[in-house]
């Protein structure tokens, strides 16, 4: 006969509420420390691949000077404006130039470049009805910083852009050291399209040339290629025209310092951070189409503010529609600290928000003769 033994029931015991609340504490601060590394590896890696993209842009800038021997060209405005009677070209942003360098052959193709300043050309975007409206909703992903944690949605479907090429600081304003200068101090060539243009003093006499046309080659660039930044990066609006995030503005001053002729550029960097003022007809366009330029978007930008600062164009009475170029566009970027830059020798540097000034404009400056230093 077999023994059944007497076994005891096994008891479960469930977590006690201070046992559950200890690990949910512990769960937290490990939640805690390693967060903040994951969102850092996220960045770094979103860094990275803006910084691939500015050296696209530097590379394919080389390549477009092999063949037109100058940089690429920006179309700030069209053929016709003010009875110019030249055509309907125009419009275009220095991105349309390089689009064959960067492995988008295929949108440049379907650009049809001597009408896209036809008429009224913003309807045409607006309603993505004409052959460049359609391209500007073509996606081109090398156009968009990863960062980039805001779209400008005033015109549905557009793709926005990220980065800007230089213009230099204005050359009506006064570099100490330097003085102005009848032509663009840039690297990017650019391009009114028309002879006529509003009657301001930066469109008059000595300086109507440097307004019109600056066709600008390596040749140019006597400070060095590497010592020259090209491109940069510039925050967008959300379309509203009026962001919490100063950086993604446009701005005026009552002084009205930017459009100066022979002013301080010391003058009006003091005067645009003590009193800027918001101007949101302007600012809801800022980063809008990477491909159509009327001057309002801003391609371009120009060292004067210290990086993630303050924009201002120059404004009133159609100023900044003789020459975008005499701005004072500010880089910008949602990377911590500072804002990543294309020499013109195809490097890519991380400029710091708190680089010396003279600096920043020597870096701006192609041929300017000042030694650039640290940076």
């Amino acid at each position: 006969m077999l023994c059944q033994n007497n076994v005891l029931p096994i008891q479960r015991r469930g977590f006690t509420l201070i046992e559950l609340l200890v690990v949910i504490a512990i769960i937290a601060v490990l939640v805690s420390i390693l967060l903040p590394a994951v969102q850092q590896a996220r960045e770094a890696a979103r860094r990275s691949t803006c910084k691939n993209n500015l050296k696209q842009f530097g590379l394919a800038m080389h390549n477009y000077h092999d063949v037109f021997s100058q940089t690429p060209v920006h179309q700030s405005r069209a053929a016709h404006d003010y009875a110019g009677g030249y055509g309907n070209a125009g419009n275009l942003s220095w991105y349309v130039g390089l689009l064959p360098y960067v492995e988008q052959a295929a949108i440049y193709d379907n650009i049809p470049f001597e009408t896209t300043g036809t008429g009224y050309a913003w309807d045409g975007i607006a309603n993505g009805t004409s052959a460049l409206g359609r391209m500007t909703r073509a996606n081109v992903p090398l156009v968009t910083c990863p960062s980039e944690s805001v779209q400008n949605t005033l015109l549905p479907g557009v793709v926005n852009f990220s980065y800007v090429a230089n213009a230099g600081p204005p050359r009506h304003l006064t570099i100490p050291g330097v003085g102005t200068s009848d032509n663009s101090r840039g690297v990017i060539s650019h391009t009114r399209m028309s002879p006529g243009g509003p009657g301001t003093a930066n469109c008059q006499g000595t300086w109507l040339n440097g307004s019109n046309n600056a066709r600008i080659g390596f040749r140019d660039i006597t400070d060095g290629l590497s010592n020259t930044i090209a491109f940069s990066e510039s925050l967008v609006n959300d379309g509203t025209g009026n962001h919490p995030d100063r950086r993604r503005n446009l701005y005026y001053t009552n002084a009205q310092r930017i459009q100066q002729i022979g002013a301080s550029i010391d003058t009006v960097v003091a005067d645009g951070l003590s009193n800027p003022v918001n101007w949101s007809d302007w600012s809801k366009y800022k980063g809008l189409t990477w491909a159509y330029s009327d001057s309002w978007e801003k391609h371009l930008f120009n060292p004067v503010f210290p990086p993630n600062s303050i924009s201002i164009p120059s404004y009133n009475t159609d100023w900044f529609r003789c020459s975008e170029a005499d701005g004072a566009i500010t880089p910008s970027s949602d990377h911590k600290g500072g804002v990543q830059v294309t020499m013109a020798d195809g490097s890519v540097h991380f400029i710091s928000n708190s680089i010396d000034l003279p600096t920043w404009w020597r870096l701006g400056s192609r041929n300017d003769g000042q030694v650039v230093g640290q940076f």
